[in-house]
């Protein structure tokens, strides 16, 4: 689920079920068991005029007076965050690690898999993100020869069209608050875009990309200030997420045992 701000304030957000009926979710009524959490905001820099997705995982706990530690998403994974550690927190992770179930790469490994059941529903498919769990799946399980060819994925020319993946969605989101976001850095922004993808890619993949962040950019251009988005800067998001989709899925399955992988795991 997500949740916007003024969803927060609401307390409550309005979605459809399965069969398009609309339903309202409350706060209090998920907030017992969030599973993973994470925030997410656009940031504008007015001096370089250039815009940024962020995010940060809630990774908050609580300690009981007998010294039980209680995760806000019902997981510990004190073990895997270690390599982020600073001197002051070791205490910390010390406590962590006494709580941690034996079983805790199993636990970290299934809840990969279900982040990488959900990138890859076709309603709203990110084969990139999914690529990356992937890739800590097969590290984690031993399965090295996969990891690799995984790794290899995330070089250039690939880890741009990720980058085109995450940029057109924050174009989209700082569009769609252009009240707050000015369009002119979103235009800017835009055509850095476009410069990137004509020095690093090629062929079909360049020409395609390229038209449709140019359409893109004219839509954004002809954007009225605190109007919603027009059906086509939809579009040509969509499309240009297809094409960054398409490419993932394409490399991903190359390699027989991935795609007997994911086969497995999505079936």
């Amino acid at each position: 689920l997500s949740w916007s701000p003024d969803d927060v304030v609401a307390g409550q957000i309005e979605v459809s079920d399965l069969e398009g009926n609309p339903i309202t979710i409350t706060w209090d009524s998920v907030a017992h068991n969030p599973g993973w959490c994470k925030l997410d905001w656009v940031i504008a820099d007015p001096i370089r005029r250039q815009l940024a997705n962020a995010s940060n995982m809630l990774d908050v706990t609580w300690e009981a007076p007998d010294g039980k530690i209680t995760p806000l998403d019902g997981y510990l994974d004190g073990y895997f965050q270690e390599i982020y550690l600073d001197t002051e927190s070791a205490p910390i992770f010390s406590k962590l690690v006494k709580q941690v179930s034996t079983d805790v790469m199993d636990d970290y490994v299934a809840q990969l898999q279900k982040e990488v059941k959900k990138y890859f529903k076709p309603d709203n498919p990110n084969y990139g993100k999914a690529a990356k769990r992937l890739y800590n799946i097969f590290r984690l399980n031993g399965q090295y020869e996969e990891a690799a060819f995984l790794r290899e994925l995330f070089d250039e020319p690939a880890a741009l069209l990720y980058q085109v993946h995450a940029l057109v969605r924050t174009v989209q989101e700082a569009t769609e608050q252009s009240t707050v976001f000015d369009i002119d850095n979103i235009l800017d922004q835009t055509d850095d875009l476009i410069m990137s993808v004509i020095k690093v890619l090629e062929g079909e993949e360049e020409l395609e990309i390229v038209r449709h962040l140019l359409r893109l950019s004219r839509c954004i251009s002809r954007q009225e200030e605190g109007v919603p988005l027009g059906p086509q800067v939809k579009a040509a998001r969509s499309e240009v997420m297809n094409i960054v989709n398409n490419f993932f899925y394409d490399k991903m399955t190359a390699l027989p045992t991935i795609k007997a992988y994911i086969d497995g795991l999505t079936s």
